[in-house]
Protein backbone atom coordinates (compact mmCIF):
# COMPACT_ATOMS: atom_id res chain seq x y z
CA UNK A 1 0.00 0.00 0.00
CA UNK A 2 1.44 3.36 -1.03
CA UNK A 3 1.85 6.03 1.60
CA UNK A 4 1.54 9.65 0.47
CA UNK A 5 2.63 12.75 2.32
CA UNK A 6 0.51 15.89 2.60
CA UNK A 7 2.15 17.58 -0.37
CA UNK A 8 1.42 14.63 -2.68
CA UNK A 9 -2.18 14.38 -1.44
CA UNK A 10 -2.73 18.09 -2.06
CA UNK A 11 -1.27 17.81 -5.57
CA UNK A 12 -3.48 14.79 -6.37
CA UNK A 13 -6.60 16.63 -5.10
CA UNK A 14 -5.78 19.68 -7.22
CA UNK A 15 -5.23 17.49 -10.27
CA UNK A 16 -8.56 15.72 -9.68
CA UNK A 17 -10.36 19.06 -9.28
CA UNK A 18 -8.73 20.40 -12.45
CA UNK A 19 -9.76 17.31 -14.46
CA UNK A 20 -13.28 17.50 -13.08
CA UNK A 21 -13.62 21.17 -14.04
CA UNK A 22 -12.23 20.46 -17.50
CA UNK A 23 -14.72 17.64 -17.96
CA UNK A 24 -17.62 19.85 -16.86
CA UNK A 25 -16.56 22.67 -19.19
CA UNK A 26 -16.34 20.25 -22.12
CA UNK A 27 -19.78 18.88 -21.31
CA UNK A 28 -21.25 22.38 -21.05
CA UNK A 29 -19.64 23.37 -24.33
CA UNK A 30 -21.00 20.26 -26.02
CA UNK A 31 -24.56 20.63 -24.70
CA UNK A 32 -24.69 24.33 -25.63
CA UNK A 33 -24.21 23.50 -29.30
CA UNK A 34 -20.48 24.04 -29.46
CA UNK A 35 -18.07 22.39 -31.80
CA UNK A 36 -19.06 18.78 -32.19
CA UNK A 37 -15.81 17.65 -33.72
CA UNK A 38 -15.24 15.37 -30.72
CA UNK A 39 -18.34 13.35 -31.58
CA UNK A 40 -17.52 10.31 -33.75
CA UNK A 41 -19.09 10.40 -37.19
CA UNK A 42 -21.47 7.54 -37.81
CA UNK A 43 -21.42 6.15 -41.34
CA UNK A 44 -24.57 6.62 -43.37
CA UNK A 45 -26.51 3.39 -43.85
CA UNK A 46 -27.68 2.98 -47.44
CA UNK A 47 -31.36 2.13 -47.96
CA UNK A 48 -32.17 -1.51 -48.70
CA UNK A 49 -32.41 -2.34 -52.41
CA UNK A 50 -35.89 -2.24 -53.89
CA UNK A 51 -37.33 -5.50 -55.14
CA UNK A 52 -37.67 -5.89 -58.87
CA UNK A 53 -41.42 -6.51 -58.58
CA UNK A 54 -41.55 -10.28 -58.79
CA UNK A 55 -44.70 -12.34 -58.85
CA UNK A 56 -44.86 -12.71 -55.08
CA UNK A 57 -44.60 -8.96 -54.51
CA UNK A 58 -47.34 -8.38 -57.08
CA UNK A 59 -49.65 -10.81 -55.30
CA UNK A 60 -48.89 -9.64 -51.78
CA UNK A 61 -48.34 -5.97 -52.60
CA UNK A 62 -51.89 -4.90 -51.79
CA UNK A 63 -52.24 -7.20 -48.77
CA UNK A 64 -51.33 -6.18 -45.24
CA UNK A 65 -49.97 -8.54 -42.59
CA UNK A 66 -53.37 -9.60 -41.27
CA UNK A 67 -54.69 -10.53 -44.69
CA UNK A 68 -51.54 -12.51 -45.45
CA UNK A 69 -51.88 -14.42 -42.21
CA UNK A 70 -55.55 -15.23 -42.87
CA UNK A 71 -54.69 -16.27 -46.42
CA UNK A 72 -51.94 -18.60 -45.22
CA UNK A 73 -54.28 -20.10 -42.65
CA UNK A 74 -56.93 -20.53 -45.33
CA UNK A 75 -54.50 -22.36 -47.63
CA UNK A 76 -53.35 -24.66 -44.82
CA UNK A 77 -56.90 -25.52 -43.89
CA UNK A 78 -57.78 -26.24 -47.52
CA UNK A 79 -54.75 -28.50 -47.88
CA UNK A 80 -55.60 -30.39 -44.68
CA UNK A 81 -59.29 -30.74 -45.62
CA UNK A 82 -60.61 -29.03 -42.47
CA UNK A 83 -64.08 -27.69 -41.69
CA UNK A 84 -65.56 -26.14 -44.85
CA UNK A 85 -67.67 -23.61 -42.91
CA UNK A 86 -64.57 -22.20 -41.26
CA UNK A 87 -62.75 -22.06 -44.60
CA UNK A 88 -65.67 -20.17 -46.14
CA UNK A 89 -65.77 -17.80 -43.16
CA UNK A 90 -62.05 -17.03 -43.58
CA UNK A 91 -62.58 -16.48 -47.29
CA UNK A 92 -65.43 -14.07 -46.51
CA UNK A 93 -63.17 -12.13 -44.15
CA UNK A 94 -60.62 -11.72 -46.94
CA UNK A 95 -63.22 -10.04 -49.19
Amino acid sequence: MAVYDDCQMKRMRQEAIRRSQEMHSRAAHYTQGGDRADKPVQPEIPPPPQSSGGLLSEITGSLDGDRLLIGALLLLMLKEGRDMRLILALGYILL
